[in-house]
């Protein structure tokens, strides 16, 4: 269509555990705690286990210690759409023509924020870096995972960061536990040895430190398609407890070992925050849209652009990640010695042998 947009626990996770995510009941908040033991040695685990793939002419890798994804919510939401097309008037936006102006310049705002992103992206020293491995960096999921709307929702591989998120709200004074209502944790079982496993990805093995702080996977999600309805996807409902909420808090350090100082977290709130955007970026998303034969009509652009220009401002090419930020990082021997080592990886041949009919034959 366009870019940004499309129309696992540890080996030793107990059967017990397997079980109990996959309950349909709400349950005492207390199983969290039960099912969070199962990950005391997760990272470790991960850490040591990506292998890397080769698609095309570039590379990724993915931890094969992870088998399952979680995705945790303070409040359950259906549909559980990718955020990119949530709070619209319109319920179904697989054909954006047929959506108001207002909910199509909504759309097309947020699309062009998260090309922002990855246009700043493209100056961190990362970008630079994993290019000149041919390292495959999704700067759109990365513009996800620091909060700008995209077509992708977020993930983690870690157990007890989807508790976190489930179990704590962020407030104007930070992250505190929640006490009442129903929350909710989703599991992904992982099946599809795919590069990487078909619609999800890790934000791996660079080290960024928001999506290694969250053990960060995103998953590819078509606008209009609700996650709770896909294959291999469980939901655990529970009721908000407190004393489980500020297990997690403290956990985490409040939440500061999950949101470390990060200068694309900072570009990612300007983004959001400063009303206003690149003139030619937006005109590159209706260009983009209206080629598209679920995008926008011709007769649509003249009262979009009036909408666009009521909604914020249009600026030339602002930098927002400056050299002087880029200079203050490379001039950090501890932070060069981490983020710019070179990625190594192991190496694994994968190769799918088809099923028969009486399962005597096994994926490889």
């Amino acid at each position: 269509m366009f870019p940004g947009v499309s129309v696992a626990g540890a080996a030793q996770q107990s059967v017990r555990r397997r079980k109990g995510i996959s309950s349909v009941r709400t349950a005492p908040a207390t199983v969290l705690l039960d099912l969070s033991r199962g990950y005391s040695d997760h990272r470790r685990l991960r850490e040591s286990s990506w292998y890397g793939y080769v698609e095309g002419e570039t590379w990724g890798a993915i931890p094969f210690a992870v088998y399952n994804l979680y995705r945790g919510q303070t409040a359950h939401y259906s549909p559980m759409l990718p955020s990119i097309a949530r709070g619209l008037q319109s319920l179904d936006i697989a054909e954006i023509w047929k959506c108001s102006i207002s909910d199509q310049a909504k759309f097309i705002l947020r699309l062009v924020h998260s090309w922002w992103f990855s246009r700043e992206l493209a100056h961190h020293p990362v970008a630079a870096h994993a290019a000149q491995q041919k390292l495959d960096l999704d700067p759109i999921a990365l513009a996800q995972h620091y909060g700008i709307p995209t077509g992708y929702l977020d993930l983690t591989d870690d157990f007890s960061v989807s508790a976190f998120f489930a179990t704590c709200r962020e407030t104007k004074n930070g992250w505190e536990p929640m006490d009442s209502g129903v929350g909710v944790i989703y599991r992904v079982t992982l099946k599809k040895l795919e590069n990487p496993f078909g619609h999800y990805a890790p934000l791996g093995p660079q080290q960024l430190p928001r999506p290694t702080g969250q053990c960060a996977w995103v998953a590819e999600l078509p606008l209009c398609h609700s996650f709770e309805d896909w294959p291999d996807v469980a939901m655990l409902k529970f009721h908000h407890d407190k004393r489980i909420g500020e297990y997690f808090l403290d956990m985490f350090g409040g939440g500061k070992q999950l949101f470390p100082p990060d200068p694309l977290a900072d570009v990612a709130a300007e983004i959001l925050a400063c009303g206003e955007v690149p003139g030619d970026l937006v005109e590159a998303a209706l260009e983009s849209l209206a080629k598209d034969q679920f995008g926008i009509r011709a007769e649509q652009l003249p009262p979009l652009r009036k909408e666009l220009s009521r909604m914020t401002a249009f600026i030339g090419n602002r930098r927002l990640l400056t050299d002087q930020h880029v200079s203050s990082l490379l001039a950090d021997s501890e932070w060069r010695a981490k983020m710019l080592a070179d990625v190594r990886v192991k190496w694994r041949a994968v190769r799918r042998v088809p099923v028969s009919q009486t399962g005597s034959e096994k994926n490889q």
